[in-house]
């Protein structure tokens, strides 16, 4: 089972190393934008409602999921 998952983690990271650097650098990029504009989002909150509680969860669940593709590709490349 162990060497199941690092036979994957190998693929994984040969594919990831096997991208231009252009290429690496701009899908870092878009998921880096994403979730800092979800971030942000989901920090400002609902400006016309002031009553009730503006935080946006989803958001901040798929800021976390890009931060952790962001995270794995990075170490993928290593």
């Amino acid at each position: 089972m162990m060497s199941m998952i690092c036979n994957i983690w190998d693929d994984f990271s040969l594919w990831v190393t096997g991208w231009k650097d252009l290429t690496y650098i701009l899908v870092m990029c878009a998921l880096s934008i994403v979730a800092l504009v979800n971030i942000l989002g989901f920090l400002k909150g609902n400006k016309f409602n002031k009553d009730k509680k503006p935080f946006k969860w989803v958001s901040l669940v798929l800021t976390l999921v890009m931060f952790a593709i962001i995270l794995v590709l990075a170490l993928a490349r290593i």
